[in-house]
């Protein structure tokens, strides 16, 4: 019997991943990228773009909680909130546990991707059909270059900062990001590994420090993501966002009040990471 193996090619790592493959779910051509998902043994289903995996079932609510959890506890009552990025559902179904939350405004470039994840990702994409869900398809920075609109958490849920994805953390468009938020608005993106990453790290800490009175920086564990270490960068323009403004009610796998406020680096450590030039 021939096993079949996948080849993870990410263009922001320097190490490659190799995944068993028991079975293709879905091989497509969006418009905008090419979509595999596969099954693995201990990964379950595998979203790939690009040839980069996106995500695996066994631990992408690592991903998803943490990317949202901690900005919509950090504010005392989020009601409107923007996902820039986000097709596959995970983030949306997150967020959406949150009573508080009137509406999700959605802005993914590729709703290939969304389609993908109802049809092949059930466990993701249960949001989708929830009526506060409102789905744009869009690139995320001219959504936040010309909306009007305000919300109370921007969550930045995007691919590598490589192609794209890569003007998703220009200078303008986090930004703009700022201005679209109300004024106790908190904005929060997946910042790539310390590990792999710590120039690219620092940069967009920088950049959100033009715009943000706070500015900080999580991390959890992802041995999915090349680089492990991965970091989330968090800006507010009231709140502190080690403060849980809000009882943690919501059921959850991994995220907690105590694991809210211990995956923030301590201040040493941000000290020596983020203000080191070496």
């Amino acid at each position: 019997m021939t096993e079949l193996h996948f080849q993870e090619t990410d263009p922001f790592a320097p190490i490659r991943h190799v995944y068993d493959v028991e079975e293709i779910i879905c091989s497509r051509r969006t418009k905008h990228q090419q979509l595999l998902i596969f099954k693995s043994s201990y990964f379950g289903r595998v979203l790939v773009l690009d040839g980069v995996v996106q995500l695996t079932e066994r631990d992408e609510h690592l991903y998803h909680e943490m990317l949202t959890h901690v900005a919509l506890h950090a504010h005392p009552h989020p009601t409107e909130v923007l996902i820039v990025g986000g097709g596959d559902g995970g983030s949306l179904r997150e967020v959406l546990k949150h009573n508080s939350v009137r509406r999700v405004k959605m802005v993914e470039l590729d709703l290939g991707v969304t389609e993908a994840s109802k049809e092949f990702l059930p466990t993701l994409s249960t949001g989708f059909a929830d009526p506060r869900a409102d789905i744009l398809e869009a690139k995320g920075e001219d959504y936040l270059a010309q909306t009007g609109d305000r919300f109370d958490v921007v969550i930045m849920d995007s691919t590598d900062p490589v192609g794209p994805a890569a003007a998703l953390f220009a200078d303008e468009c986090l930004a703009n990001a700022a201005g679209v938020l109300k004024d106790d608005g908190i904005f929060v993106g997946q910042t790539e590994s310390l590990h792999f990453h710590l120039d690219f790290v620092r940069e967009v800490q920088r950049k959100l420090a033009t715009s943000f009175r706070i500015v900080d920086l999580y991390t959890v564990p992802l041995a999915t993501y090349g680089g492990n270490w991965w970091t989330f960068s968090i800006a507010s323009k009231v709140y502190d966002p080690r403060e849980l403004q809000r009882a943690c009610e919501i059921e959850t796998r991994f995220y907690a009040a105590d694991v809210h406020r211990q995956a923030f680096l301590t201040p040493s450590l941000r000290r020596r990471l983020l203000d080191s030039a070496g």
